[in-house]
């Protein structure tokens, strides 16, 4: 049976099931509330003069069910359906618990390293630029 989904393309119904059970396993609808809620935190504290329950009644209309229904048609468009079967047997396994477990510190050290790197290099840019004349000196 084939359903309408909001990309305008049809999809096999046990595909849809699915990549939904592979948003399930993967944590992908909670992960994006926390991105979302550290975004709207960042966003309140940037953005004083906007009313605080402007960003409560904001913040409310975005739920787990909702970004996975964003998502489902994205897995749909780029991974065949023996592609999702194959990442659900592979987050099925321990080491892909252990891979999904240990993703969100992964990703915190990354960042966190790649924002070190990216002030290095801006630091040896600037010294490299004041040294040639074209940045003043502090």
């Amino acid at each position: 049976m084939l359903i309408a989904c909001t990309s305008g393309f049809a999809q096999d119904n046990a595909k849809t099931k699915d990549i939904r059970e592979l948003l399930r396993l993967t944590k992908a609808g909670e992960l994006g509330m926390q991105a979302i809620k550290t975004s709207m935190e960042s966003a309140r504290r940037t953005n004083t003069s906007v009313p605080a329950e402007f960003w409560d009644e904001y913040e409310k209309n975005f739920t787990v069910e909702s970004l996975v229904n964003l998502t489902v048609p994205i897995y749909d468009k780029h991974f065949t359906h023996q592609e999702i079967k194959d990442l659900i047997a592979l987050y099925s396994t321990p080491l892909g618990q252990k891979l999904l477990d240990k993703m969100p510190v992964i990703m915190q050290e990354s960042m966190l390293k790649g924002q070190q790197y990216g002030q290095e290099v801006a630091t040896r840019v600037i010294q490299k630029m004041q040294a040639e004349g074209k940045l003043p000196q502090n």
